[in-house]
């Protein structure tokens, strides 16, 4: 049985097929809860920002029309949300460097790392994240939507409202100031692991 699209699915939802929108949760609330915890860094936030949204398609649902992506609508509307409360609430959007953070930032080439190859990444991810969070808003929701949520640079653009020379721009740039501070560690990671 082929699988409906999700376009498809918020059609069938808006004519009052109530499955139709238990599939779009199944499918959408971990992509939304982790794209507004890898802005928030809180659980308990990123957990109201999904349910908002989710409460948001529920009461939108009538003005939803399939010119795109079903995706880029939802993250369109998480966005706005978490901005929302950026300048609402004056969120300080911290990213704080947990040693059993659930959310992994990066593979592991091995699927048994060293104790010392283990402890290296343990550090350089908490680099990652320390870095990622010192980049402009629009730069690191641009990079975190790209490289984390798999988006494609288009999507990216509707959901930011910016064009998609400025998305990519932004991403080049997070890119390029990520690795401007990040290359000095990788390097004595790397001399460390050959030890």
């Amino acid at each position: 049985m082929e699988k409906a699209r999700d376009e498809e699915l918020m059609l069938r939802y808006q004519e009052g097929d109530m499955t139709a929108m238990d599939e779009l949760l199944a499918r959408y609330k971990n992509p939304v809860y982790r794209f507004a915890y890898r802005l928030s860094r809180d659980a308990s936030d990123a957990q109201d920002i999904a349910q908002e949204v989710f409460l948001r398609v529920h009461q939108f649902r009538g003005r939803y029309e399939p010119s795109g992506k079903f995706s880029t609508w939802i993250f369109s509307i998480a966005h706005n949300l978490f901005v929302s409360r950026l300048r609402k609430d004056k969120w300080q959007v911290n990213w704080p460097r947990q040693k059993d953070d659930p959310e992994k930032l990066m593979d592991f080439a091995s699927n048994q790392p060293s104790v010392q190859e283990q402890v290296s990444r343990n550090e350089f991810s908490a680099l990652v994240k320390k870095h990622i969070q010192g980049l402009p808003f629009l730069q690191k929701e641009a990079l975190v939507l790209r490289e984390y949520e798999q988006l494609d640079y288009e999507e990216i653009a509707k959901i930011l409202n910016k064009s998609l020379g400025t998305v990519k721009t932004l991403i080049h740039r997070a890119r390029l100031a990520l690795k401007e501070k990040l290359l000095p560690y990788a390097s004595e990671i790397s001399e460390g692991l050959n030890e």
